[in-house]
């Protein structure tokens, strides 16, 4: 599952919960792709903009790796220009 909000939300405070931030570097075949496009937005995906949800809707597996790496975000254009200014 992927989400913009925090998963699972942590209703009992004292519950250890560990949390994931996701990166996103995608590799798809080109069927994947194809299919994609062909497929209505799914109601997950319309509800939180996260278009991967869509392939979970439709049933296609997607793997994650666990990594230490944490790059800069950019998901908003001053998100981009605080980026810029460290290259």
């Amino acid at each position: 599952m992927f989400s913009r909000s925090v998963l699972p939300y942590p209703r009992d405070t004292e519950a250890p919960i560990t949390y994931y931030e996701h990166i996103g570097v995608y590799a798809f075949r080109k069927k994947a792709l194809l299919d994609f496009t062909n497929w209505p937005m799914t109601p997950l995906e319309a509800a939180e903009k996260v278009e991967c949800l869509r392939y979970l809707e439709y049933g296609i597996p997607l793997r994650m790796i666990v990594v230490d790496y944490m790059g800069i975000e950019i998901d908003t254009p001053a998100d981009l220009e605080k980026a810029s200014k460290l290259f």
